[in-house]
């Protein structure tokens, strides 16, 4: 059954060519109209062509991108090169979305032309059963058991959130929005020759129902994901007939927490063509075909007539280019790159304004935007002292909901240039933090670095839904750069302002967060274990998510010691710790390897495996900050990083700890520490104690050489 997944979905591009002006006539809509115009109430019209000029198809589908979002819900009429009308029907529209047409493509023309905006009356596609055709509901959250429930559930949901004819019984997630309860139902039709025995074996995530000639097949019903054992997916088959035929796949998906995989909605057959198991693919031949045409150019009329007051100059398309999403279940946060294309445009320069204030010049350009939204793109074109336009549309820009994909989402290089290639003040407070929040999950510290200024005034007007992305950016920075803790600290401030007065659980658990982040950057930076015990004490354990009470329990164990309280640290770490001559002793040992390579790292210089090596032992054994070997390392570490000031906190922390082991060194470090610090008594007393109760240890020896008057 591995065959089951081979490959990806495909997606659909746009080409565009630029062809001559059609001349202007009229005809009687009641009479074959053999004319160029026939549609004589139409102020402009598509032409439109097939993809694939040899292909066969009883119905083809477009996408249209109207010049004016009032023409979205007008009627069209279609006919062929030759003047014969076709059926045609609106599939789908929805706001800022181009419009899905569907029309009869049985006359197998090599054209097909739109009229848009006009007073004839539509003439309805008739029901022409040939593709794949997928309507996606909102789902009630309900785990679905039985065929009949699944029916039940779908009569009931009367929220439509999209329709499409698709390629293959191959969905990756909601085609039309982000991934929340959904229900789908993909039908397709296929002939058979002759006599034959089918089986299918649906691939999805939680229940699936299959059915062929409207009679149940196989199912899958109840929460599961799309995995599957040595047994492979629930199979059935069914005897068919020669003629044509009907597949039938609802799925019902449930939103959960915790990682959930996307919408799969996958299916494989076989019998009839196919010897063994065939998933059915975007590039199968199993079902009746049907075409896809692409605009080739848009004309006005150049006659009176036309029914429209105000007739769009220009036209437009638009398609995904790139996305960089950083999660496969979130959809408003990640960069996203639209290929823009003016339809035939007549010569001149063509410029194009968008709602972030950059501008581009052509008649294809591409454009970043920092995030998903409602955007507005402006398009004027200028020849001497002819201007046409300005054409404005609000554009759905999303991220790329659909395609199968099992991966880590990816970050775009060419995207992260061009936005940082931009002034960050000219951003603004949505586009700003979904840039930052981007960055900080990609974990980009030298573009956090440059943005954090502009950040850090807008983090009052960021959405609230955005602060906990934001939160994660500041964590990354604070954990991966050591140079710009006052931008750091004044960061996690600023978040702690925002956020500390609500009571909407996903902004305490912030606030929370923040400030335990800002106690463990200061714990490092200052002795004010007032200021310190004060965020501690304000953070509420109950709203922190896991990790963060142990991480709360073991910075309580730092605050005793920045105190003094070796003590009462000590209980605490242990405590955190468990036995090291128990169970723990193995793991005691590992622990012990992993400092030896901590200070390995310090000799190479890689001083981020050295932090990870440390942190890692001190999160599995806290106890382990009180032993020299770690306790020295991490002083050594952060000299090397040149980090004079953590260095000189830690080391007087550590004078009531190491009393014998390693205290020579210790002592050494301390002077110097104290006399950059501008410390002489603490540094005359360190020296002293050095000199006088390790005289013969190699630190005295290098402290006589170094502070000989000393």
């Amino acid at each position: 059954m591995n065959c089951l997944f081979r490959r990806l979905a495909c997606l659909l591009v746009l080409a565009l060519d630029v062809p001559a002006r059609a001349q202007t006539n009229a005809a009687n809509p009641g009479t074959t109209p053999p004319l160029a115009w026939p549609v004589s109430t139409a102020p402009a019209r598509f032409t439109l062509v097939p993809n694939d000029p040899n292909a066969t198809g009883v119905i083809s589908q477009a996408s249209l991108f109207m010049p004016d979002p009032a023409w979205d819900g007008l009627p069209v009429r279609v006919f062929t090169e030759s003047g014969v009308a076709v059926a045609s029907d609106v599939l789908w529209s929805a706001p800022g979305e181009p419009v899905t047409l569907l029309f009869d493509s049985s006359a197998g023309a090599k054209n097909y032309r739109v009229y848009l905006a006009s007073n004839w009356p539509p003439l309805h596609l008739p029901d022409t059963h040939a593709g794949i055709w997928l309507e996606t509901r909102a789902g009630d959250g309900h785990a679905i058991s039985t065929l009949p429930d699944m029916l039940d559930s779908w009569k009931k949901s009367t929220t439509v959130l999209g329709r499409a004819l698709v390629p293959g019984f191959f969905e990756g997630g909601n085609r039309f929005g982000p991934q929340t309860n959904l229900l789908l139902h993909l039908q397709g039709w296929f002939n058979a020759d002759k006599p034959e025995h089918l089986d299918f074996a649906p691939v999805s995530v939680d229940s699936s129902f299959v059915l062929v000639d409207g009679k149940e097949v196989v199912e899958w019903p109840g929460q599961h994901d799309w995995g599957y054992g040595p047994q492979g997916p629930p199979q059935g088959g069914i005897d068919i007939t020669p003629g044509l035929h009907t597949v039938e796949f609802y799925n019902a998906y449930l939103q959960r927490d915790g990682g959930r995989p996307p919408v799969l909605a996958c299916l494989s057959v076989r019998g009839g063509p196919y010897d063994d198991w065939h998933m059915l693919t975007p590039d199968q031949t199993f079902f009746r075909p049907t075409l896809t045409c692409h605009i080739n150019s848009y004309e006005l009329q150049t006659q009176a007539g036309s029914t429209a007051e105000r007739v769009p100059p220009l036209a437009f398309d638009w398609d995904i280019a790139t996305d960089s999403p950083i999660s496969t279940d979130y959809t408003d946060l990640g960069f996203v790159s639209l290929q823009f294309t003016a339809c035939s445009p007549p010569k001149g320069t063509l410029t194009w304004t968008f709602d972030d204030g950059t501008t581009a010049t052509g008649p294809s350009v591409r454009h970043v935007f920092a995030r998903p939204g409602q955007r507005t793109v402006q398009l004027v074109l200028k020849n001497g002292n002819t201007v046409l336009g300005p054409v404005t549309r609000k554009l759905n820009v999303h991220l790329r909901w659909y395609p199968i994909v099992h991966m880590e989402p990816q970050l775009d290089g060419e995207q992260e240039s061009d936005l940082m290639s931009r002034d960050p003040a000219s951003l603004s407070s949505a586009d700003l933090a979904g840039t930052f929040a981007v960055l900080g999950a990609f974990q980009k510290t030298a573009d956090l670095i440059r943005l954090a200024p502009f950040m850090l005034p807008k983090i009052k007007d960021a959405k609230e839904e955005d602060l906990p992305f934001i939160k994660d950016a500041v964590q990354h920075f604070i954990h991966d750069d050591r140079d710009h803790s006052d931008l750091q600290e004044q960061l996690l401030h600023a978040l702690i302002d925002r956020t500390s007065a609500s009571t909407a659980p996903p902004l305490a658990t912030v606030a929370s967060q923040s400030r335990l982040l800002l106690a463990e950057l200061l714990i490092k930076l200052t002795s004010d274990t007032a200021a310190i015990t004060q965020l501690v004490d304000a953070v509420n354990a109950s709203t922190l998510p896991q990790p963060g009470p142990r991480a709360l329990d073991i910075l309580r164990g730092d605050l005793l010691l920045a105190q003094g309280n070796v003590a009462g640290a000590r209980k605490k770490y242990q405590a955190l710790t468990g036995n090291p001559q128990g169970a723990d002793a193995r793991s005691s040992i590992r622990r012990t390897a992993r400092i030896s390579q901590a200070r390995a790292f310090i000799d190479r210089k890689d001083f981020d495996a050295a932090e990870e090596a440390l942190r890692e032992v001190s999160w599995q054994a806290p106890i382990e900050k009180l032993s020299p070997d770690w306790a020295l390392t991490r002083l050594r570490l952060y000299q090397a990083e040149n980090l004079p000031q953590p260095a000189f906190l830690w080391a007087q922390r550590l004078q009531p700890v190491i009393i014998t082991e390693g205290r020579s060194e210790l002592l050494y470090d301390l002077t110097d520490l104290a006399l950059g610090q501008n410390d002489p008594a603490l540094a005359h007393q360190t020296l002293e104690e050095l000199l006088k109760k390790h005289p013969y240890s190699a630190e005295a020896a290098k402290a006589k050489e170094r502070w000989p008057a000393d």
